[in-house]
């Protein structure tokens, strides 16, 4: 990726999110952007940063309620603000390029019983893009959704499958969603042909280099891996 300009630069670490393994927390840029960031030095690394970047990425060029993502960048050396020394420790570990989730003011979790109240389209939307994501981290226990300014948002993409099938040796996509998915049974409705174009090459070029090598590729391979997966996707899909 190219050099960062300040609006890319973190400047000061608000909260840590105790509640999250990976220790996510309340960030803000040198512009005054707030963001929830993911480390580098915590869970998967730089590879399920990848993941995650381009899964909501994709998310949203489906039409479902992520929030915007970008690369952050750490500077090394960053002081202690907030946290404990653990995650000190984990921070120091990972300066560099981090991941950058656009902040939800006042958020609060949406349950597996809160679903019946929720637009149908919205609930469409998740189901088609994690049906392609093959995201394993949304179930009744752990939907992964927000509400924040009067509407749902969709987080965490980490866990999900589509770039080790991307990447791996050629298999079919799936047509349905995961096992256990807090939308299991729901038809998978592409709605109005035909599903969007995704700028792949785009979508890579935005990635930091480090991320692209902890997945042992380049913008070009991984760039046509992904268009061509999601093109046998939209065959399977509109064949059902």
């Amino acid at each position: 990726m190219g050099s960062p300009g300040a609006a890319e630069r973190i400047a000061r670490v608000l909260e840590v999110f105790t509640s999250a393994s990976t220790a996510p927390a309340a960030v803000e840029t040198e512009d005054g952007t707030r963001w929830v960031m993911k480390l580098a030095g915590a869970g998967p690394g730089p590879y399920g940063l990848l993941i995650e970047y381009l899964a909501i990425a994709v998310a949203r060029a489906l039409g479902a309620p992520a929030p915007a993502a970008r690369p952050l960048l750490l500077p090394e050396g960053f002081p202690w603000m907030a946290g404990t020394d653990e995650f000190d420790a984990m921070l120091q570990r990972s300066f560099g390029w981090t991941l950058g989730i656009a902040f939800l003011p006042g958020a609060e979790p949406v349950g597996a019983p809160d679903l019946a109240g929720l637009d149908p389209s919205v609930l469409d939307a998740i189901a088609l893009s994690d049906c392609f994501l093959q995201n394993v981290d949304r179930t009744a226990r752990n939907p992964n959704l927000l509400r924040s300014g009067g509407r749902v948002w969709t987080i965490d993409y980490g866990a999900c499958l589509y770039l080790s099938r991307a990447l791996g040796p050629p298999r079919p996509p799936s047509g349905g969603l995961p096992e256990g998915h807090l939308l299991a049974g729901r038809p998978i409705s592409p709605g109005p042909l035909p599903l969007p174009r995704i700028d792949f090459d785009a979508l890579v070029a935005g990635a930091p280099s480090d991320w692209l090598a902890a997945a042992e590729t380049g913008p070009a391979p991984l760039a046509a891996a992904l268009g061509g997966d999601y093109a046998a996707w939209i065959a399977r899909v509109q064949a059902a």
